[in-house]
């Protein structure tokens, strides 16, 4: 009997790993944590798109138009892992797409081993920018459907983002200090 329990609980291993294996699951980080771990922040439109693979991992090319640079220098390209490349598709849970033509506030860290700049948080650090009927403009994010967990390791629940983009840049400027450039 032991050997049927052990192998029960192997097999609900197994179960439990596959059902999470297509999963992600993110820190919940505030816009400050972000503004002070980006090493660039920027207001830029996404102007087009391709994919390489880099050490077996495909990745997208998003080229950006930057609009505003807040913090850091003006990156001009940003990966996001996933894509098709040589006939084979990579996905990975969690991973955000960008939308040619469309306007964002990217929150970025680039890597100083390999020189990847990425999006802090996946889809935390990534909001669009729309215009509104009365002449203000808006940055937001919908709520995010990937487990987040806190900074205690405790499961929270996201909640969809949306704020005035001056409102935005004034935050940022203030969470950042004179440490934040802002053009």
């Amino acid at each position: 009997m032991p050997r049927l329990v052990h192998i029960a609980v192997v097999l609900l291993g197994i179960a439990l790993f596959a059902r999470c294996a297509d999963a992600a699951t993110l820190q919940q980080l505030s816009m400050d944590q972000m503004s002070q771990s980006a090493t660039s922040i920027v207001r830029a439109s996404v102007t087009g798109s391709y994919t390489s693979v880099i050490n077996s991992t495909i990745y997208t090319h998003y080229k950006l138009q930057v609009r505003e640079t807040w913090k850091g220098s003006s990156a001009v390209e940003v990966l996001l892992p996933g894509g098709v490349a040589n006939g084979l598709r990579q996905a990975f849970p969690g991973v955000p797409a960008l939308s040619v033509g469309s306007e964002y506030v990217l929150f970025l860290w680039k890597s100083s081993s390999t020189g990847i700049v990425h999006v802090i948080g996946l889809t935390q650090g990534i909001y669009n920018v729309s215009g509104q009927a009365d002449g203000s403009t808006v940055a937001w994010r919908p709520k995010i459907g990937e487990m987040m967990l806190d900074a205690a390791g405790k499961r929270v629940a996201d909640q969809a983002v949306s704020i005035d983009l001056n409102a935005m840049r004034l935050q940022v400027r203030k969470t950042l200090g004179t440490a934040g450039i802002v053009k």
